[in-house]
């Protein structure tokens, strides 16, 4: 089961949000159609139909047993720190699946041109188009692991990323060496931010006996994160 990345492209037709998704994302429901941020929004959506820059996959490896306690999941030898509520979600998995996704470069240069001409909101509206298509990107990968190890009588976990959940972003430097090469083009700086911005990392959990466990918001002091936004939580 283990092996090569698992890549997979998509065209922003394939994974583009809806309208009413970005609105309901940046707490805008219910606009009139004429409203500026819609038409703005459905401006963009067009602009960016064609665009084939959306990228990721997935690099599954042998986990080592760990006590839950302990706050780590250990491969290859590597500890990766990501607290004990993560770790205890992850306690029956017997492999992780290491990801990588990116919606491309173009939601954050053209945010980037919007904000230094003073059109703050339609900038908003651009990156929140850019964050909720790398999560439909990913979604699609993730079904895509699903029906793979459903075949393997396996079940996978829900993903979690370095910033989230307690994980301290650091261990973002551990996972790209764990996941090694593979065709994103995604690139990690000192500070271990990725580059383009509008990319995830992380890891999923598979196990014969794993019981997927729902985001724990509740107890995550990070209220900038994208799942407690989409679950509103």
């Amino acid at each position: 089961m283990t092996g090569s990345f698992q890549h997979f492209r998509f065209s922003f037709r394939e994974v583009a949000p809806t309208i009413n998704e970005v609105l309901e994302y940046v707490r805008s429901s219910g606009l009139d159609k004429e409203h500026p941020a819609v038409v703005f929004t459905d401006q963009v959506l067009r602009q960016l139909d064609n665009f084939q820059g959306i990228c990721g996959g997935y690099h599954i490896k042998k986990n080592e047993p760990v006590l839950p306690t302990a706050g780590v999941v250990k491969i290859d030898d590597f500890a990766l720190h990501v607290g004990k509520q993560i770790s205890r979600y992850l306690k029956e998995a017997s492999y992780m699946a290491l990801f990588l996704c990116t919606a491309g470069p173009d939601f954050s240069e053209i945010a980037g041109k919007l904000n230094h001409e003073g059109n703050w909101m339609e900038a908003y509206l651009v990156d929140a188009i850019g964050s909720l298509t790398v999560e439909k990107a990913m979604n699609i990968i993730w079904s895509n692991l699903e029906e793979s190890m459903d075949k393997e009588e396996l079940k996978i976990s829900n993903r979690y990323s370095p910033g989230y959940c307690n994980w301290d972003v650091s261990d973002q430097k551990i996972l790209f060496s764990l996941i090694g090469d593979n065709p994103t083009g995604i690139a990690l700086s000192e500070t271990c931010l990725m580059s383009p911005v509008k990319s995830v990392s992380g890891i999923i959990g598979i196990g014969k006996n794993l019981k997927r466990y729902k985001y724990g918001c509740k107890i995550c002091n990070n209220q900038t994160c994208i799942y407690r936004k989409l679950i509103h939580e």
